[in-house]
Formats: structure tokens, sequence, C-alpha cells
């Protein structure tokens, strides 16, 4: 049977799943038309949100995500980076192209932003690709930062 492990304040608990009692973990929202996502549902999730401890981001630019407050994957790696005893401000490489890997990109060491990011993703970034994630370029960013290349 499936289990969950997790620690809080150094205890590790296990959980069987089928025991994990139902919640809502995170809400997609999708639609190929991005400008109505964009200016018409967005902006009314985002009030959603605010009112109910929530927060909006975007990994497709055809999806909007819906969490709790403070989730993300910034919280995610850095509670796996304390795990596992790395200290992400200096042996960090992070990888992203969108809105949602910005706190990721932001808290690492260095981060690097695939040639087809989004904006936002590129601006958090210390470095980006010529290359998008389809063309190689997470592994461009892993010869240049991760094995043996040059830092910033």
């Amino acid at each position: 049977m499936p289990q969950l492990l997790y620690s809080e304040e150094g205890v590790v608990t296990t959980i069987k799943l089928a025991n994990h009692e139902p919640c809502m973990h995170k809400l997609l929202l999708m639609d190929n038309d991005t400008e109505k996502l964009n200016t018409l549902v967005r902006p009314k999730l985002e009030s959603l949100a605010s009112q109910y401890g929530a927060t909006v981001t975007q990994a497709l630019p055809t999806m909007l995500e819906w969490l709790p407050a403070g989730c993300s994957k910034a919280l995610g790696v850095s509670k796996l980076c304390e795990h596992l005893g790395i200290d992400p401000t200096t042996q960090l490489l992070a990888l992203g192209d969108a809105e949602n890997d910005v706190g990721m990109l932001e808290m690492a060491c260095i981060g690097v932003a695939m040639g087809n990011g989004c904006d936002r993703a590129k601006g958090a970034a210390d470095f980006v690709t010529e290359e998008s994630n389809c063309e190689g370029g997470a592994g461009v960013a892993m010869e240049l930062f991760g094995f043996g290349g040059t830092t910033l």
C-alpha cells in the first residue's frame, strides 16, 4: 500500500495514503484560449485567492494553478535541500521556464531559465539559455554549471 513519509520538527511520520484525509492541494484551470485565461479568468481567480488564503500561478500558457498560500516549487525545493543538507544559496542549480519556477530560480545559487521561458522566469534567472527546454536547454545548463563547468 502506498505510504507518505514526511518530517515535522525532526520527527519522521509515515501515513498510509488510503488513510490520508481528502483535501484540495491544487486546482488546475485549463483553456486553449490563453487571452481569456489571462485577462478574464486570472483576475477573478486572484481576487478569490486573496479572500481564501490561496495563490495563483501559471506553469503553462494554457493552465492556471490555484494553490494554498505559501505552497510553491521554491518551498518544496527548500524543504528537500534542508532534508539533504544542501545550502540552496551556495549549492543549488535550479532550472525553469515558467512563472511557477520564479521563486525557485531566485533562491538558487544559480537560476537558469530556458530560452522559451516566460518573461518572469527569465527575469528571475541568473542565466538564460539560448536553447528551449525541447532543444536541450537543461542539458546545456547542466554542462555549463552543474558538472564541473563554470560558475557565475
